[in-house]
């Protein structure tokens, strides 16, 4: 397979990028840099705040811009700039709010703003719930406690950026065991139908599960494709690689969908090809052994 087929690679960071020990190996970073210097651009597709997710491009080198939350918002590193947000509507902004307040599920809501400010809006701390109050412990230093804080609305009939207002959700998510967040997923989906996607995701790092909620259209693949129509890139140029949820639908939908060898069957059955786990450098795997064979 000839190297010039792919102008993206697309790269999930944890689990993909990341070894278990949320360490980025030399070779992993030798192999992103060889695909970088054929003229194939590495782009970081990732569930974490861009304020996480920055550093790992630095020390990759990278230049181009992240997808960030789980691709709700792509930020270019240079000046920290917003290219694009999937924006709830004040309608669904409303729904949603109201989902959370029914079902008695503290939010964590996500703010967009400079790389020195809050990074995620809570109403009120500590909760007593273990897995919310753990996520808020780590993560103290980047949070705001507002309990008066009410979402900007958007007016734009595409509902993306730019906002009316710092504050509009874009991405928004509860916290607690397994079996209650699958439960608060499905009562989402209930309750707001279509107008939402979901993801329900365990982090080695927290001890609560997390329950993800985004703009029916918004998602990693969303952003990629917003990225190669700004560069001109069809689809088929494209080679994306993850090891969760969040990513199957850039696999399924790429020209070349990798999945991680540790990863679930069902990420593995949406894939073209499986590469090797974190921990056998599986992205250096694929850089060598077929983006550049």
């Amino acid at each position: 397979m000839p190297a010039h087929r792919f102008r993206i690679l697309a790269l999930d960071v944890d689990g993909t990028l990341l070894d278990p020990d949320g360490t980025l190996r030399p070779r992993t970073m030798k192999a992103v840099t060889r695909a970088a210097r054929a003229g194939i651009r590495p782009v970081l597709c990732t569930g974490r705040r861009y304020r996480r997710a920055w550093p790992i491009a630095k020390q990759l080198e990278l230049d181009a811009p992240l997808v960030c939350n789980s691709g709700a918002i792509i930020k270019d590193p240079a000046g920290h700039r917003t290219i694009w947000r999937a924006d709830f509507d004040g309608a669904l902004s409303a729904d949603v709010l109201d989902l959370f307040l029914e079902h008695d599920q503290p939010a964590v809501i996500f703010t967009d703003r400079g790389p020195l400010d809050p990074d995620f809006i809570i109403r009120e701390y500590p909760t007593g719930r273990d897995g919310f109050d753990d996520y808020i412990d780590k993560n103290r230093e980047h949070a705001e406690i507002d309990a008066q804080w009410r979402p900007a609305v958007t007016t734009r009939p595409d509902h993306t950026w730019p906002a009316h207002g710092r504050d509009s959700i874009f991405h928004i998510c509860a916290i607690g065991t397994t079996a209650q967040m699958l439960e608060f997923q499905a009562a989402a989906h209930n309750r707001v139908g279509g107008r939402i996607q979901t993801f329900v995701q365990r982090f080695s790092s927290y001890r609560g599960t997390m329950c993800e909620i985004l703009r029916h259209d918004a998602g990693k693949w969303a952003a990629i494709l917003h990225l190669a129509q700004l560069w001109r890139i069809e689809p088929a140029s494209i080679c994306a690689v993850g090891d969760d949820s969040n990513d199957i639908l850039m696999i399924k939908n790429a020209g070349l969908g990798v999945a991680m060898g540790h990863a679930r069957s069902e990420i593995l059955s949406a894939a073209d090809l499986v590469t090797g786990s974190h921990d056998e450098d599986g992205v250096a795997m694929l850089v060598e052994d077929v983006l550049l064979a």
